[in-house]
C-alpha cells in the first residue's frame, strides 16, 4: 500500500477556514507511518489476547496432577475465563463509549496481565479459577481494539486493515505452542512449605507479559478522534488529527483543518455508572440498529460457541489419540468418539499414576494448526475490497461447519491434525470478520456497546460450549460435534441477512 498523504493534503488547502466532516478530515490527514504503527499495536494486542485466552489449553494437561483435575474440573477451568469475559464484556463496551477506547484498552490489558501473574503462584484450584475469571474479566474489553483501529482510518482502508487482524491472531496461535514447548517440558521444581512452582507456572507468567507491555505502549498513543468528537471535545479532536498528520508526513507542515462539524449532542454525563450502562443498552436495542444488533449477537453466540467448544480441547484430544495409538491394545475403533471414550484416567484413582506429561507431538501439531491458518489470513485482506466482508465470513462459517462435522469420523492423529487445522483456519477468520462487520455496521455512539454485547453473547456460548464438551467428551462426544457444526451453519445464514459494509456503510450525524 502506498502513502497518499501528500495528494490529499494538497487537494484540501481550500478548506483551511471551513468546517469539515470528521471523515473528510481523516482523509486529509493522509495515510502513512502512523496507520502502520497503530495496526502493529492493535495487532500485537490481539496476539496477546490469543496468548491469554488459549494458553489454558496447555495449562490443563500440565497442571492436571497438581490440581487433581477430572474432565469436569478441566471444563470448569476452560470456562472460568469465559465467565469473566461474559461479566466484563457487558461493562467494557459502555466504558469504551464513555471514557474512551484508549483508556479501556489500557485498564483491560493491565488487569489481564496482573491476574495471570497472580494465578501463576496459586496453590489452590479454586484460587487459580478465581484469578483466571478476573483475567477474563479484564481481557474481555480487548474487543475495543477493533473500534479503536477503525476510527483512525478513512473508508478506503477500513475493511483491509480490520481483516489483517486475523494474521496477528494466527501469529499468537503459532507462537504459543513454541513458548509452551520451550518452557513446560522443563523439569525444575521450586518447593517449600508455602509454594510449589513448576514449569507450567512460569509459562503462565510469560503469557502475561505481552498484555502488560502493550498496555504501556498504548499509553503513548492518542485517543480515537471519533470518540473525542462524539464527546464534544473539538480541540482535542483537532490535536489528535494534527498528531497523526505530523507522523504521516514526517514534517511540521501545518494541518489544513481548523474546524470540524460537530455531531448532534448526546450528553448523558450526569448519569451514574449503572444508570448510564442500562440506558446505553436500551438506546442500542431501541434504535434503528436494533435488528442488526440482535442478529450480530446471535452470530457471535453461535460462532463462538462452536469455536471454543473444540479449539481449547484440541491438545487434550491429541493426547488421547497419542495414548490410543501408543498404548491401547484395541486398534479397530471407527470413530473419534470411540477412541476418546477409552481414555478415562482420573487423578483420584489411586492405582493409576497421574500423567501430566504433554507429548512433544502435541506442541508440533498445534503449531501446524496455526500455520494452516496463514493462507486464509493472507487471502482475505488481499481480496476483501473486491469480494467484501460478508462473502468471506459466510465462506468461513460453511467451511468450519463441514470440518467440525467430519471430526466424528477421524480415527488417527494425522486425520485429527488435518481436520483441526481446517476448522481453526475457517472458524478463527470467521469470528474475527464478525467483529469487523460489527464495528463497520454501527456508528460511533453505538460501536463500543454493540461490539461488547456481541462479545458477551459470544462468551455465554463459549462457556456453555466448554461445559457441554466437558460433560459429553468421555461418553457422548457426538453431541458437541453436532452442536458445533449446526451453530456454524446458522451463523453463515444469519450473516447473509446483514447489510453490506464498506462504502455503503451507514452514516449517522456525521460520525460513522
Amino acid at each position: 500500500m502506498e502513502k497518499d498523504n501528500s495528494k490529499e493534503v494538497i487537494d484540501s488547502t481550500s478548506l483551511l477556514n471551513q468546517p469539515v466532516h470528521l471523515d473528510k478530515a481523516i482523509e486529509m490527514v493522509g495515510f502513512g507511518y502512523f496507520h502502520y504503527y497503530i495496526l502493529f499495536i492493535c495487532g500485537s494486542l490481539y496476539t496477546a489476547v490469543a496468548f491469554s485466552v488459549t494458553s489454558v489449553s496447555f495449562i490443563i494437561p500440565s497442571a492436571q496432577c497438581d490440581f487433581q483435575m477430572t474432565s469436569s474440573h478441566k471444563g470448569l477451568l476452560n470456562g472460568a475465563m469465559m465467565i469473566g469475559m461474559l461479566m466484563g464484556s457487558f461493562i467494557w463496551g459502555y466504558v469504551a463509549d464513555t471514557k474512551g477506547r484508549r483508556f479501556t484498552l489500557i485498564i483491560c490489558m493491565m488487569m489481564d496481565g496482573f491476574f495471570n501473574i497472580l494465578s501463576s503462584v496459586s496453590q489452590v484450584y479454586s484460587i487459580f479459577i478465581f484469578c483466571r475469571l478476573l483475567s477474563g474479566f479484564g481481557v474481555s474489553g480487548s474487543t475495543t481494539l477493533f473500534s479503536y483501529l477503525v476510527e483512525f482510518l478513512n473508508i478506503k482502508y477500513r475493511e483491509k486493515f480490520l481483516s489483517w487482524m486475523e494474521m496477528f491472531w494466527t501469529s499468537g496461535i503459532i507462537l504459543l505452542p513454541c513458548v509452551a514447548w520451550l518452557i513446560i517440558p522443563q523439569t525444575f521444581r521450586i518447593e517449600n512449605e508455602y509454594i510449589l512452582f513448576k514449569s507450567w507456572n512460569l509459562f503462565v507468567i510469560v503469557c502475561s507479559l505481552p498484555s502488560i507491555t502493550l498496555a504501556f505502549l498504548i499509553m503513548k498513543m492518542p485517543e480515537s478522534p471519533k470518540f473525542l468528537l462524539a464527546q464534544g471535545k473539538h480541540k482535542e479532536t483537532i490535536n489528535c488529527l494534527k498528531f497523526v498528520h505530523r507522523w504521516n508526513s514526517n514534517s511540521n507542515d501545518k494541518f489544513p483543518v481548523t474546524s470540524i462539524i460537530m455531531p448532534s449532542s448526546n450528553d448523558k454525563s450526569n448519569n451514574g455508572f449503572f444508570e448510564g450502562l442500562y440506558e446505553s443498552t436500551i438506546d442500542l436495542f431501541t434504535s434503528k440498529f436494533k435488528i442488526i444488533a440482535i442478529v450480530t449477537c446471535i452470530i457471535h453466540f453461535c460462532a463462538t460457541t462452536s469455536y471454543y467448544m473444540l479449539i481449547l480441547w484440541f491438545p487434550e484430544l491429541m493426547n488421547r489419540f497419542r495414548w490410543y495409538e501408543t498404548y491401547s491394545n484395541i486398534q479397530n475403533k471407527t470413530t473419534m468418539c470411540e477412541i476418546v471414550s477409552m481414555y478415562v484416567v482420573e487423578p483420584e484413582v489411586k492405582d493409576v499414576k497421574c500423567d501430566d506429561h504433554i507429548d512433544y507431538s502435541v506442541y508440533m501439531n498445534i503449531m501446524i494448526i496455526g500455520i494452516a491458518c496463514i493462507p486464509t489470513s493472507l487471502v482475505v485482506p488481499l481480496f476483501i475490497n473486491k469480494l467484501g466482508l460478508r462473502f468471506f465470513t459466510v465462506l468461513s462459517f460453511f467451511g468450519s461447519s463441514i470440518s467440525a462435522a467430519w471430526l466424528y469420523f477421524i480415527t488417527s492423529s494425522m486425520e485429527n491434525i488435518i481436520l483441526s487445522s481446517i476448522f481453526e483456519a475457517f472458524s478463527s477468520i470467521g469470528i474475527s470478520l464478525t467483529y469487523c462487520i460489527t464495528v463497520e455496521l454501527f456508528p460511533t455512539q453505538y460501536r463500543g456497546k454493540a461490539a461488547s454485547i456481541g462479545t458477551m453473547f459470544g462468551k455465554i456460548g463459549a462457556l456453555l460450549g466448554n461445559i457441554l464438551i466437558g460433560i459429553f467428551i468421555d461418553a457422548h462426544c457426538i453431541v458437541p460435534i453436532f452442536v458445533s457444526s449446526s451453530f456454524l451453519i446458522i451463523s453463515a445464514f444469519l450473516v447473509i441477512t446483514l447489510p453490506k459494509t464498506g462504502r455503503t456503510n451507514i452514516v449517522t450525524d456525521g460520525v460513522i
